[in-house]
Parts: C-alpha cells; structure tokens; sequence
C-alpha cells in the first residue's frame, strides 16, 4: 500500500471527493426546476464519487477492503 501523500494533494482528493458527493446526490434528488437523471447518467455518477472515494481513501493511506 503507497504511504499517505501531502496535505495538497489530500485536500485536493478531498474536494473531488465532495464535488462528486454533491454531483451524485443532485441526481438523486435533483433540484427544483432540474429534470431527472437518466439511468446513464446514475450510473457515471455512482461511478464517479466512487473513483473520487478511492482517491480518497489512497491519499489518506487507508488500505482497501477490511
């Protein structure tokens, strides 16, 4: 497993991480005046924060699984 890595680039994963996070639950749960998401585009955003998760986790030196 690769050590932790700077605190830039963790906050930098981080922020991917939360802008995926936010991406995935507009379309979930889209806005007022937003229409729905299409199963293709559910499926790139579950896909997306995952990948974004996993950024995370690696940046902060978490091992994968338990």
């Amino acid at each position: 497993m690769p050590a932790p890595s700077n605190p830039e680039s963790r906050a930098l994963a981080k922020l991917a991480w939360e802008a995926a996070w936010e991406r995935l639950g507009n379309a979930l749960q889209p806005p007022a005046g937003y229409p729905p998401a299409t199963p293709e585009q559910l499926a790139e955003c579950f896909e997306v924060a995952q990948a974004r998760l996993d950024e995370v986790r690696a940046a902060f030196g978490v091992p994968q699984g338990r």
